[in-house]
């Protein structure tokens, strides 16, 4: 299955916001973005960015999990 994330590469906690059901996109973890963003420590330095991506289970956790994500993500 096909996940977007948000990752702060800074922090290197992420949150998985929609999920590909068929064609489609589906929202996902919505209640939880206001607080992910709200969290972020370094939201107010001008080079703040965070990298979304679309991903599969497999590469994600190749890519992020592995190297030492630290933000548990719901389903």
């Amino acid at each position: 299955m096909n996940r977007k994330y948000l990752v702060d590469t800074i922090t290197r906690e992420y949150l998985c916001v929609a999920l590909q059901k068929g064609q489609e996109w589906e929202p996902n973890n919505q209640d939880s973005l206001p607080s992910f963003m709200d969290s972020r420590t370094n939201k107010d330095n001008p080079d703040f960015e965070l990298v979304s991506g679309e991903y599969n289970d497999n590469s994600f956790f190749e890519k992020w999990i592995r190297n030492g994500t630290n933000f548990l993500f719901r389903y």
